[in-house]
């Protein structure tokens, strides 16, 4: 049976143009509505800590934290849900993988192919070694950066949107495994 580690932002405060919620918050909403679906196609999941916004957690503590739990854990993939920010005008999905990695790419091509069908603003995928979860798993990592969280449009598509989100992500980890 397939091994997802789910890993969901761990920041202090990020704002969301969406009144009264953050980056934090609504990717662990996000990742709630995710967990059903995989359970429904056979995947097993770990999920990692959830951070409290504005809370004296250290986000760093808890991300290194996942990571060795996803390792202990044996996980065929880091699943990291984020969102973006830039200056409120920006739009897109964005997501990362290691660079060189075939399973990422390939795990990569089988998420976009879902989520195309469904976003239909920019999506850029993107190869770097700067995030420590993109580097330091032994499990093949994709990175999500869902949306940009400072744009209204964008947060409330993604807000509307989870299940439909869910399900495109589940879809492309079906196939790919």
């Amino acid at each position: 049976m397939p091994k997802v580690y789910l890993s969901p932002a761990y920041h202090y405060w990020n704002p969301c143009a969406v009144a009264g919620c953050d980056e934090t918050t609504h990717n662990n909403l996000y990742l709630d509505v995710l967990e059903p679906y995989l359970a429904a196609c056979g995947i097993q999941y770990k999920r990692g800590p959830r951070r409290t916004p504005k809370s004296s957690e250290d986000g760093d503590a808890l991300m290194l934290q996942a990571v060795r739990e996803s390792d202990a854990w044996g996980a065929d993939v880091h699943y990291v849900s984020h969102t973006n920010a830039a200056n409120g005008s920006v739009r897109g999905y964005r997501p990362m993988i290691y660079p060189g990695s075939t399973g990422g790419r390939k795990l990569a091509e089988c998420i976009l192919k879902y989520h195309r069908k469904i976003y239909d603003q920019p999506i850029q995928l993107e190869e770097t070694d700067y995030w420590y979860e993109l580097r330091a798993p032994a499990a093949v990592s994709f990175y999500e950066e869902h949306v940009f969280h400072d744009n209204a449009s964008d947060a409330q598509w993604f807000h509307s949107h989870l299940g439909a989100i869910a399900e495109a992500t589940c879809r492309g980890l079906c196939e790919y495994f």
